[in-house]
């Protein structure tokens, strides 16, 4: 370049000519427009990824926390003022027009069972077993696949006082089991008033039926109280036939020919708890591949 005072030739790059004269510094070149363009591009994509970051996390967190307050509420018991009035009756049983000993088999085991009254009740279930969990082995170890369920359940005077309210019941392989939180509790507590069933069926359609019952359901079946047996390797169970006794037998056995869900307890959050699955694992994976 020339320089404009002494007209001599200097570098490109030289900032002072020799005479003393110094060349104005060179402006960085401007982007064209197709370089902002791309940069404009650029710089949307990446804060709209960091915001679909952010949004899936979110519902990743949310989903969480509804299903755990899921799994918290939806076997709540209900309160009394939704109790329906059948639930307040006693069991009914009879010796009348009892059918005779009948063979039904279940995954190809046969049983024997004899029928020793017909039985109908209504009671709220707060707890229950399900015989074919991984953790009971006794059912498995005698082939015991005719019992499908426990069902514990009170009605009556432990639903009129509320105390079912203040207690914590939870079930082992064939037992139910109670605890009060002190005696005062134990006081208003009635022992005939809470049964552990043995709920026999071989029956598809009730067998989905009962395995679909929660804590805090409502429920009303009818069959028979029985005793059954498996001859091949000499298992046996009989039936409590009175509501007072206790300790062990003192379970009843019914063989159900008839069973329905009253009311079912919290559905809104048993709608919740699968639906939060879901929705944390999509969430999830979307995050993953964000």
């Amino acid at each position: 370049m020339t320089c404009p005072q002494c007209r001599c030739y200097c570098p490109d790059d030289a900032s002072e000519c020799p005479c003393g004269y110094r060349f104005p510094a060179v402006e960085a070149a401007r982007p064209s427009p197709y370089a902002r363009q791309k940069k404009t591009v650029l710089s949307f994509i990446s804060g709209a990824a960091g915001t679909r970051s952010k949004i899936f996390r979110l519902g990743f967190l949310i989903c969480l926390l509804l299903w755990v307050l899921a799994m918290v509420f939806d076997d709540r018991l209900p309160p009394e003022s939704a109790i329906l009035p059948q639930l307040y009756g006693e069991p009914q049983q009879t010796q009348e027009d009892l059918p005779a000993p009948f063979a039904v088999t279940v995954k190809k085991v046969t049983y024997t069972v004899r029928p020793l009254f017909r039985y109908e009740m209504s009671g709220l279930v707060v707890s229950q077993h399900r015989s074919d969990s991984l953790l009971d082995i006794s059912h498995r170890r005698w082939n015991d696949f005719l019992n499908i369920k426990d069902l514990c359940l009170v009605w009556g005077r432990n639903i009129r006082s509320g105390v079912y309210r203040e207690m914590k019941f939870w079930n082992r392989d064939f037992t139910c089991m109670c605890a009060f939180p002190d005696e005062e509790t134990g006081m208003l507590f009635s022992g005939s008033h809470l049964s552990n069933n043995h709920l026999l069926s071989a029956d598809r359609r009730l067998s989905r039926r009962i395995l679909r019952v929660r804590p805090g359901d409502q429920v009303h079946f009818k069959g028979y109280l029985a005793e059954y047996r498996q001859p091949a390797n000499q298992f046996f169970r009989g039936s409590s036939t009175v509501r007072d006794d206790t300790g062990n037998g003192a379970c009843e056995t019914v063989f159900v020919t008839e069973f329905n869900i009253l009311k079912r307890a919290n559905p809104a959050w048993r709608a919740v708890r699968p639906l939060a699955l879901l929705g944390g694992a999509a969430f999830l994976v979307a995050l993953l591949l964000a």
